[in-house]
């Protein structure tokens, strides 16, 4: 297998490099790519930490006369008898640095394999604390303990682990200082207890999870945040960053005392069987068995490999959709298990590496990745093939799914504290075309609160090798009470990205544009307010080709007198509200836009409008309200038009364990007589049932409706239902039944479009 993974990653690498050198106008990306690599190579420049521990510092207490406790939730094992404790939590919010109105006490332990920590959250009214059971992640409507710890102790990277009076589980991985990735699991076990006192929490943490220095004896970066939900506070043992209410990576305590401690397995191996059958208006009761296979290696530092074949996502949830008046497609997120886990190494200001990319028009055969960060060097390797996987498919259907590779390469170096640069190579390779892409980014951090980020990339794509570039620098500034951002970007129009990555870019055409943000959130006793600004101003960059183009799909239309090539954009807005402690509501605000719109069939001054209001979300009944009005330029008819939209969301909890959410959105548009052209609805429910913390059944339905008047009267619908039933029967090892069922009018008639009845299990080895 190993042999397999490393022969993979050899071809793609050899593969991308190879298309890229063979072009000799690639010499001034070449030349970026050297100037940073020679930067990258170039003796660590690293300012020192002040290694002087200070008073935030707890210890560790090793196992060794005393069994370790047992994962229960109650603190009444020998071992919490042991361990120095920390306390004296002080408020975050809303009453920045006063002591917690309910103080918190941590305990930590730990042996050859594992790390303990538990906590008792004191609250004297016990009987009011916000205890909701649910999925994996979903903590945020429940009190709260959370913990950061940093392993490789490089005040760049950690973990985040979290849980709930329910025993609820949450993590993510930290990056970048202050980043998250919410895509990482772990393998660990918590559970918690409601007392008399207060609750409790109990954690065991492997430290197989985590990698770290190879040392006899390890200092670790950590500290601890605790939210009361009713009371809407935060509290924290030692983080009063002056960066706002994220937890910064480098700010926090030290965990001392580890020592002799071993990460333990290093390889995962997850087999999986699905058998199903699908049913489509062309062929009926196709039935399926299918197999594939994920394995996982951890290599040296914190470097991983993931290799999959034959991926399957039954258990997905299909995208929700929305109402999308633009003439750009809607960024739907990365939902796959096999894409998710490590995307957050792809990261860059310019979205050049879209994984969604893959596999939208064929099945994925295969898929090898590389992620993780070896001292001071990021590492990210993907490659993947896509086809036609099945068999059973008629022949037509198999021709229709795109077969091609796709690669990405990604190398990232620290430098000084907090900063980094680094490079971003992508490409998408067919039998008669290709799209390659290659970037050089940074990311400087000037002191506690200012931050610079820049990026230049060049885009290749057959037959365009000029105007193809684009760049992009921002410079912010961030404490708890403001967030300022300035920055300029230049896109020009044949920088075409989006074979592998996302860009809301017309073809033949690009921008030049300036910005401004600005947020001031004051507080107001136990109440907080917000005000944001923004603003930029922009130029259009066009071809002769996109000129060309317009006549040829609206020969009926002519260029506005008021047009011309060289006018600039303008764009303002505005929003203030007030957030809410210990009430009903959560927020309120009200926001205005007045912006100046450049297209070929007019100039014009746009306005927008509107207003939103939440409940608080602990409450058994929450909701929230939005409505939008104001002008928009309408794509298909190349006219001005006006929109009007109400969104309503609303989530019902009968039970702790039982939730149902609905939402629902409904638009009109109207010509310039404000006569109404189109409606607009779309609605889903979703229903989450928890028999227990880990098995589910979820029932999620939408529908959408379209209904516009341009020759003729025609409605559009699409209907959507999905069952799933889920049971993570052991860590990360995973039984489904899925049911889904989609119907649409696209073709003037209700069709089905797909029916699937499919049955997954997996298992999760450790070798």
């Amino acid at each position: 297998m190993s042999f397999t993974v490393t022969s993979i990653l050899i071809s793609i690498i050899q593969n991308l490099f190879s298309v890229l050198a063979a072009r000799q106008r690639l010499n001034r990306l070449f030349v970026i790519c050297s100037s940073a690599y020679f930067f990258i190579l170039t003796p660590n420049l690293s300012w020192a930490h002040n290694e002087g521990f200070g008073q935030h510092v707890i210890e560790a207490y090793r196992l060794e006369d005393v069994p370790p406790p047992k994962i229960d939730g109650r603190l009444d094992d020998p071992v919490w008898h042991h361990p120095k404790s920390i306390h004296g939590f002080i408020q975050l919010e809303p009453e920045r640095a006063k002591p917690a109105t309910d103080d918190t006490t941590v305990y930590i332990a730990y042996d050859r394999h594992n790390l303990y920590i538990a906590f008792q959250c004191d609250d004297a009214e016990p009987d009011k604390i916000v205890n909701r059971l649910a999925r994996r992640e979903q903590v945020f409507d429940s009190d709260l303990i959370s913990f950061f710890i940093d392993p490789l102790h490089d005040h760049r990277t950690g973990y985040k682990f979290a849980t709930t009076p329910a025993g609820v589980q949450n993590d993510d991985y930290r990056y970048e200082d202050t980043k998250r990735d919410r895509n990482w699991k772990g393998i660990w076990w918590v559970e918690s207890h409601i007392h008399e006192s207060g609750w409790s929490a109990e954690f065991k943490i492997p430290f197989a999870n985590f990698r770290f220095a190879e040392k006899r004896e390890q200092v670790w970066g950590f500290d601890v945040e605790r939210v009361n939900r009713r009371k809407s506070e935060v509290t924290v043992w030692k983080q009063m960053t002056q960066a706002g209410p994220v937890t910064r990576m480098s700010d926090l305590g030290h965990l001392v005392g580890l020592r002799d401690i071993e990460s333990g397995k290093q390889f995962e191996i997850s087999p999986y069987l699905l058998s199903g059958v699908s049913d489509t208006e062309r062929q009926s009761a196709a039935e399926q068995v299918g197999v594939g296979l994920d394995v996982q290696y951890s290599l040296k530092g914190a470097l991983k490999t993931n290799l999959t074949l034959n991926p399957d996502f039954a258990q997905v949830e299909a995208d929700q959709l929305e109402i999308n008046l633009t003439r750009f497609p809607t960024r739907f997120p990365e939902q796959r298990p096999f894409f998710v886990e490590g995307n957050s190494f792809f990261e860059t200001p310019l979205d050049l590496f879209f994984s969604r990319r893959i596999g939208s028009r064929g099945d994925i055969l295969w898929g090898g990745k590389m992620t993780g960060k070896v001292g001071d060097y990021s590492i990210a390797l993907l490659g993947s093939q896509t086809g036609s996987f099945s068999a059973l498919e008629l022949g037509q259907e198999s021709e229709l799914k795109e077969s091609a590779l796709y690669s990405a390469i990604r190398l990232k170096k620290d430098i000084l504290k907090r900063s980094n640069i680094g490079v971003l190579f992508t490409n998408k390779e067919q039998e008669d075309s290709h799209s390659r892409i290659g970037g050089v980014d940074m990311n400087l951090a000037l002191g506690k609160t200012y931050h610079m980020s820049a990026q230049y990339a060049q885009s290749f794509q057959p037959s365009e090798d000029t105007q193809n570039h684009a760049y992009v620098v921002e410079f912010s500034q961030r404490n708890y009470l403001w967030n300022t951002s300035v920055g300029l970007e230049r896109v020009a129009p044949l920088f075409e990205i989006n074979q592998t990555g996302f860009l809301r870019k017309e073809q033949y055409r690009g921008w030049q544009r300036a910005n401004m943000r600005t947020t001031y959130e004051p507080q107001f006793g136990r109440f907080r307010g917000f005000f944001r600004a923004s603003g930029d101003v922009s130029q259009s960059l066009y071809t002769n080709a996109y000129f060309t183009n317009w006549q040829q799909r609206n020969p009926e239309l002519r260029l506005s007198p008021k047009f011309d090539e060289d006018l600039i954009a303008w764009n303002a807005s505005i929003d203030a509200g007030v957030e809410f402690v210990e009430s009903v509501w959560d927020d309120i605000g009200a926001f205005y836009s007045r912006s100046r719109e450049i297209e070929l069939t007019d100039v014009f001054i746009a306005n927008g409008f509107g207003f939103f209001i939440d409940t608080n979300s602990s409450l058994a009944v929450s909701g929230g309200l939005q409505v939008d009005i104001g002008d928009f330029f309408n794509f298909d008819k190349q006219s001005i038009g006006k929109q009007r939209q109400l969104s309503l969301s609303s989530t019902i909890r009968p039970r702790s364990n039982f939730t149902l959410e609905f939402d629902s959105s409904y638009a009109q548009s109207l010509d310039e007589q404000r006569v109404i052209d189109g409606r607009f609805l779309v609605s889903s429910l979703r229903m989450t049932y928890l028999f227990t913390r880990d098995s589910f059944l979820r029932v999620f339905a939408q529908t959408g409706r379209e209904r516009t008047t341009f020759d003729e009267l025609q409605t559009e619908r699409n209907y959507l239902v999905s069952f799933l039933f889920g049971w993570e029967y052991s860590p990360k090892s995973h039984f489904f039944v899925a049911y889904n069922e989609d119907w649409d009018t696209s073709e003037g008639k209700l069709r089905l479009g797909n029916r699937v009845v499919a049955i997954k299990i997996s298992y999760l080895a450790n070798l």
